[in-house]
């Protein structure tokens, strides 16, 4: 799906340009374009990239390929940009991100991505565009879109290091779910936690270029804009960073936990083993077939090995508590 907006030089807000008109409003240099490509076809990506906008071949085989890292690309008259958004994903654990690819010129932005983004939604306003937006040019319409993306880092963020938390309870606790439910959390957790900082470490080196960069198409006035996102994106990556360390210490955690409940399970089997020896010993000599066994034909023969054996217990169970077995 192709949407426009178009900001006329007068100051209307036109939305949806007929394909025939928005060559004229690229031309026009006081005006204001913003193309937004919502899961494009084949056709409509090569319309708009390719014959509306010209744009060169490599940038264009890049925004059709999905899994880029975040990065900028300057292509002298515009910018080619790569941005990643964050989502939860189907389990509890799970974090997705999502490719947005960005086309940054003089008088318009194009956006392409195949996911809904609700920040891109809710700028989609002709109001909205009479003050901000569009009425302060494309790159600060650029900033204003990329300030409400890591905006909604936040809750997902803090979502995220709430359930850290509570599966490091769980791991701690001595009832717990079965060890392969737990094993899945934390495994997914630090997978979510690592891709997360494989994304948000290329995207502050993105936002330190737009800041300090001297880009043809990002005025002077505009760059301390991207700096403010610089710096919430850095206090993201390092979140980030503390919550894959947790992640990690919170496997060594349940691992050291599991190997300490076996040992006591192995050591709760070691002591009655180890009860079991003597008792086995006793009985084995009283169950060889030899003639001349006198206890056997003993009247109090049979009561007495139960005696030894009750014994042989009281005494071994007395032992291990000494000790410290259990």
């Amino acid at each position: 799906m192709i949407r426009t907006l178009y900001r006329h030089p007068s100051g209307t807000i036109i939305a949806d340009l007929p394909r025939a008109q928005l060559a004229a409003a690229l031309r026009d240099v006081r005006g204001r374009l913003w193309v937004d490509l919502v899961e494009p076809t084949d056709e409509e990506s090569n319309w708009v990239l390719n014959e509306l906008f010209q744009f060169h071949p490599l940038a264009v085989e890049d925004a059709i390929r999905d899994s880029h890292v975040p990065k900028v690309d300057d292509y002298s008259s515009y910018l080619y940009l790569v941005f990643h958004t964050v989502g939860m994903g189907d389990e509890r654990m799970d974090l997705h991100t999502y490719e947005m690819d960005m086309f940054l010129g003089a008088n318009y932005l194009v956006t392409m991505h195949t996911a809904e983004h609700t920040s891109i939604d809710k700028m989609w306003q002709a109001d909205y565009h009479q003050r901000n937006g569009l009425s302060r040019g494309p790159a600060h319409l650029l900033y204003e879109l990329l300030d409400r993306q890591i905006d909604g880092y936040i809750p997902l963020l803090d979502r995220f290091e709430e359930q850290m938390e509570a599966l490091g309870d769980i791991v701690v606790r001595r009832e717990q779910p079965p060890g392969s439910v737990v094993l899945n959390d934390i495994l997914t957790a630090k997978s979510s936690a690592l891709r997360l900082h494989r994304i948000l470490v290329p995207q502050r080196e993105l936002l330190y270029r737009l800041s300090r960069n001297d880009f043809a198409v990002i005025p002077a006035e505009t760059r301390i804009y991207f700096r403010d996102v610089y710096d919430h994106l850095v206090r993201f990556t390092d979140l980030a960073e503390s919550m894959r360390e947790l992640a990690g210490s919170t496997i060594e955690i349940h691992l050291a936990m599991a190997g300490n409940r076996m040992n006591e399970v192995m050591k709760v089997l070691t002591v009655i083993s180890t009860i079991f020896m003597p008792l086995s010993f006793v009985a084995g000599v009283y169950g060889m077939n030899f003639v001349h066994m006198p206890e056997l034909d003993w009247r109090f023969g049979y009561a007495l090995v139960w005696l030894i054996f009750v014994m042989i217990v009281f005494v071994m169970v007395r032992m291990f508590r000494r000790l410290g077995w259990f």
